[in-house]
């Protein structure tokens, strides 16, 4: 339904303003911050906290949003942030609090995430519905909603979630009184909102009553989303941002530009490209909009991990396929924004162990580029160019940053044909070994825990960007058990010994990319392996017995 109403807005204004002009745009703290944010020392207008991992839910209350967050916490997924997305409130952007059934003690649940180092948004819009009464009476009475003209009274729009109208951000008495809403839940000390796009709707309902004249409608996005950033960092301090669209062209034609721009670029610094479909379609028009966004200059940015829309007919239970579930997360832990969340199952530990395990080996990855995007995103923001810069819209390769070049996987199966730029060599993130050649072009395949990312030969980086989650999947088991290997570093043999046995007893070696090249049964409390097959590196041994599961790693030096 939010799709249909806002591409209807969309494509109608779209063909009107063709006619027009006959063809088509061009794409083109005041107080301190509490003891809950987080600390860094990069003193820039955004937080390192935007680069962390961000999850969410619909349709949430404060029993799901804090056991899902738990549950990604203990399955050791990093979480830096929750959004609690609609509703949440008595109606629609009244901003109080549903108690009775949904948030009883809603500051007491963002005491919880903040003691756990997760920030919490709230899903807002800027538009009151006809049944929120009296209050929507109220202020038509007042003149604080938008019109279509000077005479007809507020502007009804259907939206999404009902049928309202979209306030006069225009109107100083009008924003007071606004800003008076968001007082009481800035007041428990949020760290952010996600604010959603009615605000589209001003490209009919363009009248303000205030100004008695028409506005653009960029113009009035701008006022919007400037308005929730300036007055929360007022009053919260400027650890705070807001989580906004970029570019969104609702997948209905390839274009960017101002007509399909929503936030200030000089704010972006969390956008995510709008609502797409849950399928490999859905992944490209994501990748659409990040390409456009980037044309425009927009700083930092993703989407919905798995599309925001599901299909519970073609993927029962689950609402997605899992090959595109586990593409798509890899592509958002190689964006400025990795967020998860929306319709149909998100979770990744319901899909299977493997998808878990690798969505894990990303989040981490993410994460631990924290040191990388910082400052280039300070670079890219003093250049005014996007820290995710596309090189085409056929493959969507793209830099995030200087040093990391990316091809997504677009559809299933893991093979590509990856260009690499020209210039200096690439080594693979998941396998140092391997060095392509700059400007050259290969047939590639991929297995599902890797992805195709590579890293600036020579890059200043080369201690920050590594893969932190590359042993994820033989470290996460039950309780660990004690043993021990010797010698260590070793050349031919290794040996193992431990207090602990059972004719069950196995020993697995993985490689640094978690990928298993031996396994054996232990027989007895000792034993020895042949590892002259074995090439110089950093290996990972599983001992694994009815009692648990230990893992120790060793050196091979050749």
């Amino acid at each position: 339904m939010k799709k249909s109403i806002l591409i209807i807005v969309f494509a109608f204004s779209f063909s009107l303003l063709q006619a027009q002009n006959n063809e088509a745009p061009a794409p083109d703290f005041s107080t301190a911050y509490d003891p809950s944010d987080t600390i860094d020392n990069y003193n820039l207008d955004w937080p390192a906290w935007v680069f962390s991992h961000w999850i969410w839910e619909g349709e949430g209350t404060t029993a799901s949003a804090t056991q899902i967050t738990d549950d990604y916490l203990a399955h050791d997924i990093p979480v830096g942030a929750i959004i609690i997305d609609s509703p949440w409130e008595t109606g629609y952007n009244t901003f109080v609090v549903e108690e009775d059934s949904l948030y009883p003690d809603m500051q007491g649940m963002i005491d919880y995430f903040h003691s756990k180092n997760v920030k919490t948004l709230f899903w807002i819009t800027g538009i009151i519905n006809v049944e929120v009464q009296p209050l929507y009476d109220s202020i038509a009475a007042l003149g604080y909603f938008m019109q279509q003209n000077a005479t007809d009274g507020p502007a009804l729009v259907d939206w999404w979630k009902g049928t309202g109208s979209i306030i006069d951000f225009y109107n100083p008495d009008a924003v007071a009184w606004w800003k008076g809403l968001m007082d009481p839940i800035l007041d428990m000390g949020i760290d952010g909102w996600k604010c959603d796009g009615t605000d589209y709707y001003a490209i009919g309902a363009k009248y303000s009553p205030y100004l008695a004249a028409n506005v653009a409608r960029l113009d009035y996005s701008h006022k919007y989303y400037q308005l929730f950033h300036d007055y929360t960092r007022e009053r919260l301090g400027n650890k705070r941002v807001n989580m906004s669209r970029p570019i969104d062209n609702y997948a209905q034609f390839d274009i960017g530009g101002d007509f399909v721009a929503f936030t200030p670029r000089d704010i972006c610094f969390s956008c995510w490209v709008g609502d797409q479909d849950g399928d490999w379609g859905g992944m490209e028009d994501a990748l659409n909009n990040m390409y456009h966004s980037d044309a425009y200059n927009y700083l930092a940015f993703g989407s919905d991990i798995g599309g925001y829309r599901s299909d519970v007919d073609l993927y029962p239970g689950l609402g997605r396929d899992k090959e595109l579930f586990i593409r798509w997360a890899q592509l958002g832990a190689l964006s400025p924004l990795m967020e998860n969340g929306g319709g149909g199952e998100h979770r990744p530990w319901m899909f299977d162990e493997e998808t878990n395990s690798i969505y894990r080996r990303f989040a981490k990855l993410h994460t631990s580029l924290i040191p990388y995007l910082m400052p280039e995103s300070e670079a890219a923001n003093t250049a005014g160019v996007s820290l995710m810069q596309f090189f085409n819209k056929t493959d969507y390769s793209f830099m995030l940053g200087p040093d990391i070049f990316v091809t997504p996987l677009m559809d299933a199966g893991g093979n590509l044909t990856v260009h690499f730029p020209a210039g200096d060599n690439w080594i693979y993130l998941f396998d140092t070994t391997v060095v392509k050649t700059g400007g050259s072009t290969e047939a590639l395949s991929f297995p599902l825990s890797e992805f195709p990312v590579y890293v600036r030969q020579g890059s200043q980086y080369d201690d920050i960007i590594n893969d932190p989650g590359i042993v994820a999947s033989v470290t996460e088991h039950n309780s660990e058990i004690n043993f021990s290997v010797y010698p260590n570093p070793a050349s031919n043999v290794i040996s193992i010994e431990s207090i602990v046995y059972s004719p069950q007893s196995t020993v697995k070696i993985m490689n640094a990319q978690g990928q298993l090249v031996t396994s054996s049964v232990v027989e007895k409390q000792s034993k020895t392996i042949d590892i002259s097959f074995l090439s110089s590196g950093i290996y990972y041994l599983q001992f694994q017995s009815n009692d648990g599961v230990g893992v120790k790693k060793f050196e091979v030096i050749r």
